[in-house]
């Protein structure tokens, strides 16, 4: 079966060794501008409608993890068959991180009432969307560039060999665009600029917060600084440990916990992709 791979970013590139052992993977295509002509796994990366057009293929493989109702969409508005677009790839994963989320929020309202909540790389909203719905009543800062990777944090991959990303890599997204997808808007503190500069200054504990960086320097960063501002029972969310695309994750992890002398242990939550963070978290004042 002849395969064009809608995505070419970590998640493709981990994706690909999957697939290719049992399909014929004929080309990639994405929606950054960047990335047009250029190759990965030997194969040539197309604006989408160019590779529609130019490619035979017999299935659409939605291989961007973020974004997927929206790839799809835009597959079925170029013309591409329904049932010729696949989904299924990482769908499991983010509604794994949703019931996560669902079951773990009323548990954490049992034990801190006045606490916020918090995501740092929030991208185009789609988890902090169910963050703000599972936690109503709470404050939910949302940390961001909205300009996509910044080349400081992009020197740190290339000498770890952690990731092959280039600067301005998701930046196809916007505070509006964000705070449309928010059931309850009001509740949320948008912090836009580099992390974690945005979040100096800023008195508040909190019992749940979402790491969603990729890239190693942000996340070791934000472990530090959440570390003495988490309730005693909170949770630290890291996505992409399990990623081969993004390894910084893992190692930025791996790093902070070595620096913790066994006081926080890691647990995963079953979507394949994050590693929850919890135990007895630093009680000094932020």
């Amino acid at each position: 079966m002849k395969i064009i791979m809608f995505g070419a970013g970590a998640s493709a590139r981990m994706l690909y060794d999957e697939l290719c052992k049992t399909h014929e993977i004929v080309a990639f295509a994405d929606n950054d501008p960047q990335k047009w002509g250029k190759e990965l796994h030997g194969l040539k990366i197309y604006a989408p409608q160019e590779c529609l057009q130019a490619v035979q293929y017999d299935r659409i493989v939605v291989s961007a993890f973020c974004g997927l109702k929206e790839i799809r969409q835009q597959c079925l508005e170029l013309g591409v068959p329904e049932e010729k677009i696949i989904t299924t790839f990482f769908e499991s994963s983010q509604e794994s991180r949703k019931i996560f989320l669902k079951n773990l929020a009323p548990l954490l309202s049992e034990y801190e009432q006045e606490a916020d909540v918090a995501e740092a790389g929030v991208y185009r909203g789609e988890f902090a969307r169910w963050i703000n719905f599972y936690f109503p009543n709470r404050t939910l800062h949302l940390f961001d560039t909205f300009e996509g990777f910044q080349e400081r944090d992009l020197v740190v991959e290339r000498e770890g060999a952690f990731s092959e990303e280039g600067v301005g890599h998701f930046s196809d997204t916007s505070v509006d665009l964000v705070m449309e997808q928010m059931p309850y808007p009001k509740q949320c503190q948008v912090h836009k600029g580099y992390f974690p500069d945005t979040a100096q200054g800023l008195e508040r504990r909190f019992c749940f917060v979402n790491l969603d960086m990729d890239l190693y320097l942000p996340i070791y960063n934000g472990l530090r600084l959440f570390q003495n501002r988490m309730t005693p029972n909170g949770v630290i969310l890291v996505h992409d440990y399990f990623s081969s695309g993004y390894k910084g994750a893992k190692a930025a992890v791996e790093q902070f916990l070595s620096e913790c002398g066994g006081e926080i242990q890691k647990y995963p939550i079953g979507d394949d992709a994050s590693i929850l963070l919890t135990g007895r978290w630093k009680q000094e004042s932020p």
